[in-house]
């Protein structure tokens, strides 16, 4: 109905600009869902009915008659995660680690790299990897006085990229399986040759690289810190020991990726395909593995941690752990509830994807220039628009090799210009689930986190915008070279006027 009208527009940009104007996420995305309403039924009881429905949708698919299982597990994850931050603290794991952590990490910088090499190393999945590095690096971020919206850009800007740039990753294994139903070949080299095309992904971690070390810290990230932060309780170091933190995450790691592969290996043995690691990464069931991993890692730290923690403090460590994460799985809900309406109901994905094929159509610029950077440009928009990177790589990927094919494009670059697109509009996106849960590991607002973050994020695109250009008519590495310089001369200005540390209240 709304997939050629640009009414399609209102409820995302709506969404955005109350974000902006209000800081309220919970408020912004409920009008975006009445505003979806409106549109749709055209009545105060049609739109009533929708936005009931649109939150009742989010676990229960009245279509199909099903319990949306995968909601309930993130939901559940994110408390479980809060009871088991909470049994952490109070076991003195956490004090202990940051008597250690203080010991050899011993300046901002230093705790912020820690954060960096951790989100690199975690590469299996975005979700595991934000809510991980958000819990080991809270501490040593906090002792050293960084604050948790610099933390929160490090995680977002390094678990995306990374998972993106590794084709052994739940992403790596998504993007292949979208290949698969659109061309023939061998659509895991098809990723791996567009890893090195990929340039916001890598500009992303130079920049994330480049903000620590020279300390940069743009007007935003200046004059939001530490916003809805709860400050942390880590418990007394003495009598206790540091592997009552260590333990837990070890075995929080080690059991989400058995789960992640076990469900990924029953999928295909249900479906009696071939069983290899891209095709297991491919039908992973990653809330299934979230869910069961933390669950057990929480038994497990209970029963660890049962000789520090009694018994009758049980029910306050459920309930604070609850409450703590009860904001985050509120934005989540209406964050679920919106999504179908922007991506289904009113088609805003497709609407901008139309529009795009006729700009490109009528336009008289060079076309090799012009084609990645407007796929580059449409993807991002979409992601922003819809809050979904890989919605978006589902809709764009097939018109980027459509396009490529009919004009002797270069395929490779198409398919890379979609997916840096998509990663930078998933970043930018204050709907998006990786902004709220990479929000959720740093332990700020989601609000604070959009804000701090675009700033960064949209010099990254515009880079690689430029690179994008620049590889369509001459050649990749050329791309690298001008971004790279460009990226390099403007974060050299920003350290200039925006460089040095954040001087917080004690």
């Amino acid at each position: 109905m709304y997939a050629d009208s640009a009414l399609s527009l209102i409820p995302p940009v709506g969404v955005i600009i109350l974000v902006f104007l209000t800081r309220r996420v919970v408020l912004s995305l409920f009008v975006g869902i009445l505003l979806a309403g409106i549109l749709l039924s055209q009545s105060l009881l049609g739109t009533i009915e929708y936005v009931f429905y649109s939150l009742i949708a989010v676990f229960y698919d009245q279509n199909g008659g099903e319990i949306v299982y995968s909601n309930f597990y993130i939901f559940g994850f994110l408390v479980i995660l809060g009871i088991l931050t909470q049994a952490m603290s109070y076991s003195g794991g956490m004090a202990a680690f940051v008597y250690w952590a203080r010991k050899r990490i011993k300046s901002a910088t230093g705790s912020e790299f820690f954060a960096f090499i951790a989100g690199i190393i975690i590469f299996i999945d975005d979700y595991f990897n934000a809510l991980t590095v958000g819990q080991i690096s809270q501490s040593i971020n906090d002792i050293n006085r960084s604050t948790r919206e610099r933390l929160a850009y490090i995680i977002d800007s390094t678990s995306a990229p990374v998972c993106i740039l590794m084709p052994l990753s739940s992403w790596g294994a998504y993007i292949i399986g979208l290949l698969g139903g659109m061309q023939e070949g061998n659509h895991f080299q098809t990723l791996l040759s567009s890893i090195w095309s990929n340039f916001y992904a890598w500009f992303a971690l130079l920049a994330v690289f480049l903000t620590i070390y020279w300390r940069i810290n743009l007007p935003a990230m200046r004059k939001n810190c530490n916003v809805g932060v709860q400050k942390r309780t880590d418990g007394d170091s003495k009598g206790t020991s540091i592997w009552f933190l260590i333990l837990p995450i070890f075995v929080l790691i080690v059991l989400i990726a058995f789960f992640l592969f076990y469900s990924g290996f029953v999928q295909l043995q249900k479906q009696q395909q071939e069983v290899h690691l891209i095709a297991i990464l491919g039908e992973a069931q990653t809330p299934f593995a979230l869910f069961y991993g933390g669950l057990l890692t929480l038994v497990f730290t209970l029963f660890l941690t049962s000789s520090r923690i009694h018994l009758r403090s049980f029910p306050m460590i459920f309930n604070k752990g609850f409450m703590i994460m009860l904001p985050a799985n509120l934005i989540l809900i209406f964050a679920w509830a919106i999504a179908p309406a922007i991506r289904e109901d009113l088609q805003t994905g497709i609407y901008l994807a139309k529009i795009s094929e006729e700009w490109l159509q009528m336009s008289l610029m060079n076309p090799d220039m012009i084609v990645p950077i407007v796929l580059f440009l449409v993807s991002g928009f979409i992601a922003f628009a819809t809050g979904t990177s890989w919605g978006t790589f589902a809709i764009m990927l097939p018109i980027a090799l459509g396009i490529a094919e009919v004009n002797h494009f270069d395929t490779i670059l198409c398919i890379a210009a979609v997916l840096s697109g998509a990663v930078y509009g998933d970043h930018a996106s204050p709907i998006s689930d990786t902004t709220i849960l990479s929000a959720t590991g740093a332990g700020c607002s989601v609000q604070s986190h959009f804000i701090t973050q675009f700033p960064y994020v949209t010099t990254v695109a515009c880079v690689a915008l430029v690179s994008f250009g620049v590889a369509g008519i001459t050649n990749v590495w050329l791309g690298y070279l001008v971004g790279g310089l460009l990226l390099l001369g403007i974060f050299g200005i920003y350290k200039r006027f925006y460089g040095g540390e954040i001087v917080l209240k004690s």
